[in-house]
């Protein structure tokens, strides 16, 4: 009898299942770990294999297209642009002078379906053109700069914050005299001594005599930083207007080198 007993599991059955989802719950914690060490493996041998090979093969495609983008002399960069043409209608592409030649390049290289990889192969090769990369340190540089998506989405070197643009443009306007002055007694009724000396802006309307008819005053911060920043980019335009003729020449073939 007391055989029998002995070879009877007394341990109450709660504690039986507790037991089990126990075991059961270190056996997924176990499984999950080595499941992510295992992909984790995964994922190096592929960065470091297929990985990378696939980028350092894409990296000297577009090492030969910023080759090809090189300084030419005039009568060759003409040439250049000809046989580009001539290599769009081979395929079967709408050509545009208008574009970077980088941009052109690189459509007649990877074809006209993808815009957004275009875009993206086009913005680096134009950055390494105004680093002036060697060639031969093409896929270095790339490289260090965390790829090429990290090279298109990167700033300009003379990138400038908006808030700082309006600022710019705000200083510009000190010592400078009005271009004009409105003034009526509507206008007296929405002057208020506290903003003497901000900025706003005037809602106006340009009238047949040449006077502005003015509805309505702004002061909301966000309106007049705008305005300062359009202000901005129109002492820009002017300021490069001089030099858009070099710019657009140089954008559309490159730097002409200068003949010996």
């Amino acid at each position: 009898m007391n055989a029998l007993l002995n070879a009877v599991d007394t341990t109450p059955v709660t504690t039986n299942v507790l037991l089990k989802d126990t075991t059961k719950v270190a056996n997924v914690a176990v499984g999950t770990t080595i499941a992510l060490t295992n992909m984790e493996a995964n994922r190096i041998n592929w960065e470091q294999g297929a990985y990378r090979t696939s980028n350092q093969a894409l990296y000297a495609v577009l090492g030969d297209c910023l080759a090809f983008c090189g300084d030419l002399t005039l009568p060759e960069a003409k040439q250049r642009s000809e046989s580009l043409e001539s290599f769009y209608k081979d395929r079967g592409y709408t050509y545009k002078k208008d574009l970077p030649l980088a941009t052109r390049v690189v459509r007649a290289v990877f074809g006209s379906r993808d815009r957004r990889r275009i875009s993206t192969y086009s913005l680096v090769i134009r950055q390494a053109m105004k680093e002036k990369v060697l060639i031969t340190d093409f896929s270095a540089w790339v490289e260090e700069r965390g790829g090429v998506q990290e090279i298109s989405l990167g700033k300009s070197a003379t990138y400038i914050k908006p808030a700082d643009k309006a600022e710019i443009a705000k200083n510009n306007l000190k010592g400078k005299t009005p271009i004009g002055y409105a003034k009526s007694e509507l206008l007296s009724h929405v002057a208020d001594a506290q903003y003497l000396g901000d900025m706003c802006v005037l809602l106006a309307e340009q009238q047949a005599d040449g006077s502005f008819g003015v509805y309505a005053v702004l002061r909301q911060d966000g309106l007049v930083k705008s305005a300062f920043t359009s202000l901005y980019a129109l002492g820009k335009e002017i300021e490069d207007k001089a030099k858009a003729e070099i710019k657009a020449a140089n954008d559309a073939d490159g730097a002409v080198a200068k003949s010996a």
